[in-house]
């Protein structure tokens, strides 16, 4: 996350009766809410009521340390999670995503050419067309996803072998469960190694259809009438002599209320009514009511040529990083990918790259979530940019930015259905649509550099010549539009109501729900990564994650190499997966918790260019260089924040090649460094001072763990290694007065 800084206007959150609320490591149910806050039971048996204002609960939902599980305490929810293979996809093997994915493409294939009409749902129109149902699968998984297995050619996907029979099944479950039912196990619905005998179909019919009443029996309860009818049965057969019957299992059972017409279902639990309203073809316009009910996202080439430059940071980038962010000095245009909640039209998040891409739509769905005053502060808006939470219903158009695996993973993870319209009809996501021509009209007019749609409205002006704006400018330009001008003009969808207010009040009214937690977060939009556990833990980019519980998890494994996922958001902490359970390992320097990679990256280069001939820093000459960056350049940074970032396992590969060989940061020795460095201000936490000295020294509580790692040089002789100010000040490459 980028460094907080809270908007002035406070959310309300909506927490229901039967949600899971998990604040630290204590779970809650919500029993009341007013003005000032809310009241929360605890779930452990103690029946403690504890109390959280607003604002309280507000700051631990921007930090990522609030778990909102709805309807998590209802028997539904929890057995539908004993009965579910993972909790997050992304957290599955690459051998099940490849799998997946794989059948995915036939699926797609197969839905593609149906829609075209050359192709039903018969073993013989399927075997016909095989050949060409495999061709366009094969095109189909031509792009490139982190979950390939590592050592495959990038691009490149094989279609599994699959008959007609095997493809239905796939389509079946493809339009049931969506991704999650092409995974392994998921598919495979219904017991086959059997037929039903006549008096088993018959009390089996008897009991299903006690699911079609007002009580609203749910599955497990029609199972337990299954089980009271063929304990009857077998009983009075017992006592004639006759042989028992077998009773169908539960996913017999399930499979037997899922062949149940829905219309009839839903008229009989629900009435004719509501039946009616469910399946009625849709008409035209959406009744919204509540904030982030629906999202619209697109992503629009905006209407300007700049110069792809930035004035601010230059010399703190590598030229890679020039070159991906699209900073090397031509004039071109970029592409601005938007959220907007369609029933307010407010704006949630906004990201600009050079091209559109999966990368750019998962960074958008990340900003959706942030409290983003820090972006509206870095350019000096006179309002809040607050519009934040968590939305079941994302829509999208068919492009290739939407529907990549890697962006259906992560939605799928975060709860969010993705939606997506049919390809020619903008009118479908009008909303959004609307925004840009406005954005197009109202603030590009204004701005030097600006295309035409025609060569008639264009007339002489000659675009290109013209263009004078940095990337810095056009990100303050976008902010400032949006958030001052867009955000608090009347609006005539909202009825004369501009956007901003009628957030403040149907948030006031409904609330919102809130985001996923940052160990959520982590692990959907992480780069997934492999690392080996040494006696330092795991590091990455020259920063050092450790804990005790890693340290014993390890001690009893042969094989040390672990899957974990690297959230370029927050350095922080990374989650490490230890047979097959996901957890959190903290970074050894606490201060890295909301520091962004890229801050990082810009105060090691500086630092390396100070330091040439150093092989280690201590920990307050590198958190002191990042301190002085944010202060110098932190507005700079965070308006070039809008810039889609490329965080690949290939990049933080090269990043550490080049730049972190030879190079590690080192805890404090017990004396303060007061001749490491320019002036460094307050104390910093040092090794031992810190609160979480029990993480960067567990090695003295569990010396049969890790006494070797006590005992290496590493952790020795800091002091002598790190050289006096003298030493590098004639360097011309850099000083901190220079920034």
């Amino acid at each position: 996350m980028l460094d907080f800084a809270p908007s002035p206007q406070i959310p309300r959150y909506a927490f229901g009766p039967h949600d899971k609320v998990t604040i630290g490591d204590i779970a809650y149910h919500a029993v009341d809410e007013i003005d000032a806050g809310y009241v929360f039971v605890r779930l452990d048996g103690k029946g403690m009521a504890e109390n959280f204002s607003r604002a309280e609960i507000s700051r631990l939902i921007d930090l990522g340390r609030v778990v909102h599980e709805r309807e998590a305490l209802l028997p539904e929810a929890a057995r539908a999670r004993l009965s579910a293979p993972s909790d997050l996809l992304s957290t599955l093997p690459a051998a099940q995503h490849l799998r997946a994915r794989g059948r995915e493409g036939a699926v797609l294939a197969f839905l593609q050419m149906e829609e075209e009409g050359c192709v039903n749902r018969t073993d013989e129109a399927i075997s016909n067309m095989l050949d060409a149902i495999t061709g366009r699968a094969a095109k189909i998984l031509k792009g490139e996803s982190q979950y390939d297995e590592a050592g495959r050619k990038a691009g490149i996907l094989s279609v599994p072998e699959f008959s007609p029979r095997s493809l239905r099944r796939w389509i079946t479950a493809y339009e049931r469960f969506g991704i999650s039912g092409l995974f392994d196990g998921m598919s495979r619905q219904g017991n086959r190694s059997r037929r039903l005998c006549l008096q088993t179909q018959t009390i089996l019919a008897r009991c299903v259809r006690g699911y079609l009443t007002l009580e609203k029996k749910t599955q497990s309860g029609i199972y337990e009438d299954v089980k009271v009818a063929f304990s009857a049965e077998n009983e009075t057969r017992r006592a004639q002599g006759r042989p028992e019957l077998v009773r169908p299992s539960k996913e017999t059972v399930r499979q037997a209320i899922l062949a149940l017409d829905p219309f009839e279902c839903d008229v009989a639990r629900e009435g004719l009514e509501f039946a009616k309203r469910k399946h009625a073809p849709v008409g035209v316009g959406l009744n919204l009511t509540r904030p982030l009910e629906r999202v619209e996202l697109d992503t629009w080439n905006v209407d300007l040529i700049t110069l792809m430059s930035d004035s601010g940071l230059l010399h703190f980038l590598s030229e890679e990083d020039k070159e991906q962010l699209g900073l090397d000095g031509e004039k071109k245009r970029w592409w601005l990918t938007v959220a907007m909640c369609a029933t307010t039209r407010c704006i949630l998040a906004m990201r600009l790259s050079r091209t559109p891409s999966a990368q750019a739509t998962i960074q958008t769905l990340d900003m959706m979530m942030q409290d983003k005053g820090v972006w509206s502060d870095a350019v000096g808006s006179l309002s809040s940019w607050h519009m934040r939470g968590h939305s079941s219903w994302l829509y999208a158009d068919c492009g290739a930015e939407y529907i990549s695996y890697d962006v259906r993973v992560a939605a799928e993870d975060l709860g969010i259905s993705l939606e997506h319209a049919p390809g020619g009809h903008p009118e479908m996501r009008g909303r959004i649509e609307r925004f840009f021509k406005t954005m197009s009209t109202k603030l590009m007019q204004r701005l030097t550099g600006r295309t035409f749609s025609n060569i008639i409205e264009r007339g002489d002006y000659d675009s290109k010549a013209r263009a004078a704006l940095t990337v810095d400018d056009l990100s303050a330009a976008l902010i400032r539009w949006v958030v001052d001008v867009y955000h608090r003009t009347p609006h005539s969808g909202l009825s004369g109501e501009t956007p901003g207010n009628c957030w403040d009040r149907l948030t006031e009214k409904y609330g919102v729900v809130a985001a996923p937690d940052l160990h959520r977060r982590r692990l959907a939009f992480g780069t997934r990564m492999k690392g080996v556990v040494g006696e330092d833990g795991i590091t990455v980019l020259g920063i050092r994650y450790h804990s005790e519980p890693l340290a014993r998890l390890m001690l009893r494994r042969r094989n040390h190499e672990v899957n974990f996922r690297w959230y370029s958001e927050d350095l922080g902490a990374i989650a490490v997966e230890v047979d097959g359970e996901w957890f959190e390992v903290p970074s050894v320097l606490r201060r890295y918790d909301g520091v962004r990679a890229q801050t990082h990256l810009a105060a090691v280069r500086a630092l390396r260019a100070r330091f040439k001939h150093e092989a280690a820093l201590q920990e307050s000459v590198v958190l002191q260089a990042i301190t002085d960056i944010e202060a110098i350049n932190g507005d700079a940074m965070r308006r070039v924040g809008l810039l889609v970032e490329n965080w690949s396992i290939e990049r933080l590969r090269r990043e550490e090649d080049n730049l972190f060989i030879g190079f590690r940061i080192e805890p404090n020795a017990d004396m303060a460094i007061a001749h490491a460095g320019p002036d460094l201000g307050e104390d910093l936490p040092t090794a031992t001072s810190s609160p979480h000295a029990d993480v960067t020294n567990f090695s003295t509580e569990s010396a049969d763990l890790v006494s070797e790692c006590a005992a290496s040089d590493e952790f020795s002789g800091c002091a002598e290694r790190h050289a006096s100010p003298g030493d590098g000040a004639d360097d011309p490459d850099f000083e901190f007065e220079d920034i």
